[in-house]
């Protein structure tokens, strides 16, 4: 049997036809790895799509419902507007960071049609901000928010006649912050390259001692957690220049943790 369907990930950071090849030459690795127990069956890459930068797949042998199950829970595949409802969580990331003035977008996946959720600047500042009055510019810049930077969004109202969805950050998100504020560590965002190739850069470096844990949002979108102590910045500065693909951030409690919200409260929905 054949299922065909299109992953969550985004696949970017391409200039050329041997750059493509590799990534996705990787990508398919990363795949393989994850249903290495389903030995009869294939995962085939059938194209990328240009207008998302997400691939669609072919999975071809008995086992195709397993590993179409495991893919979507594990990766992620795209959502359809009419499958998006109020109080659904979705996995984004930011996109056209700061392009706006009255709250940020993101990519949720969200297709036919093809439509970004928008988190308000009221919302930001009551769940970041303590409902301090900062503008979107000083918001970006405390938490060192960038595209790609991956989050997790409680969908909270969707207006089906203008296409458009709003959401709030959802508690996934909002604990990470809680636990690097709760703990004193700082972390570092990357985006634009795999986890692979960021431990290699860790490495020779040899700041692989300096790191609690790497977290995989997406193939692209990893965050590193640094041991008490390091500093982010730090350490974006000793590696950079072998990670010349990629952008990262420093995300640094001692910033945010005056204005972050504990409390996590719902803004509720809002109009468009």
């Amino acid at each position: 049997m054949v299922k065909t369907f299109v992953l969550y990930d985004k696949i970017y950071n391409i200039s050329t036809e041997n750059q493509k090849n590799l990534i996705i030459k990787r990508y398919f690795k990363y795949l393989n790895q994850l249903c290495q127990s389903f030995p009869n069956t294939k995962i085939k890459f059938k194209k990328l799509r240009e207008f998302d930068k997400r691939i669609e797949v072919e999975i071809i042998g008995p086992e195709e419902v397993f590993i179409f199950n495991l893919l979507k829970k594990e990766i992620g595949t795209i959502n359809n507007f009419e499958d998006i409802n109020p109080n659904k969580i979705v996995k984004g990331t930011l996109i056209d960071v700061g392009k706006v003035g009255f709250g940020i977008f993101v990519d949720c996946a969200i297709l036919n049609p093809q439509t970004d959720v928008l988190i308000n600047l009221h919302s930001l500042r009551e769940q970041l901000c303590s409902n301090k009055e900062k503008s979107l510019k000083e918001i970006i810049k405390i938490y060192d928010f960038i595209d790609n930077f991956p989050i997790w969004v409680k969908i909270v109202s969707i207006d089906k006649e203008k296409q458009q969805v709003q959401g709030i950050l959802d508690d996934l998100t909002l604990d990470f912050y809680k636990k690097l504020i709760k703990e004193g560590l700082e972390a570092v965002f990357l985006t634009g390259e795999t986890k692979g190739q960021f431990k290699k850069a860790l490495i020779r470096r040899g700041h692989l001692r300096d790191i609690v844990s790497i977290e995989r949002y997406g193939f692209l979108e990893n965050v590193v957690i640094l041991k008490e102590g390091t500093n982010a910045p730090g350490i974006i500065a000793n590696i950079g220049k072998y990670l010349k693909n990629c952008k990262m951030s420093a995300i640094r409690p001692e910033k945010f943790k005056n204005f972050f919200n504990f409390e996590g409260v719902d803004s509720g929905p809002a109009e468009v």
